[in-house]
């Protein structure tokens, strides 16, 4: 089912605040992304080590792929009915409503570019529904922040 299947481009920003407003995840979303970026700024490789992430060059795609794997668990150890997805599956799972399965696309770049796929992928995974971006600042020995949380 297409939300927007019919309806006139002026409407379409009405529809995407109204999905917006029913998922579930929404009331949280934010905050369950930032504690998600604090435990891995604060996480350490090792206790042997005793090294910190924000003291290693750990690049943007690196702290994405951190971001792919620490978000979708902060939501199912917080949020009951939702896991992280397989490969075949999105890449945040509902799993009492597939409609609101989200894709996650992380960069530290002001935009979101992804993969730049659309409706399906060659594996069959469906890209169409909601999407969960996050863009973040460079993990550095300072404080890098996370710039801007979208929901759409």
């Amino acid at each position: 089912m297409n939300p927007y299947e019919n309806a006139n481009v002026e409407q379409w920003l009405d529809i995407t605040r109204e999905l917006v407003r029913k998922h579930p995840l929404t009331p949280q979303i934010v905050d369950l992304c930032l504690k998600s970026w604090e435990s891995i700024l604060n996480g350490k490789i090792n206790t042997y080590l005793n090294m910190h992430i924000r003291e290693m060059s750990i690049s943007p795609q690196a702290t994405g792929a951190l971001l792919h794997d620490v978000i979708p668990e902060y939501i199912n150890k917080n949020i009951p009915g939702f896991r992280k997805g397989d490969g075949r599956e999105k890449d945040i799972v509902c799993e009492y409503d597939d409609f609101f399965s989200l894709e996650l696309k992380t960069s530290s770049q002001r935009s979101i570019y992804g993969n730049r796929s659309y409706a399906k992928s060659e594996s069959g995974k469906v890209k169409s529904g909601y999407y969960l971006a996050i863009n973040f600042e460079k993990i550095s020995k300072e404080n890098p922040k996370i710039l801007l949380i979208q929901l759409g």
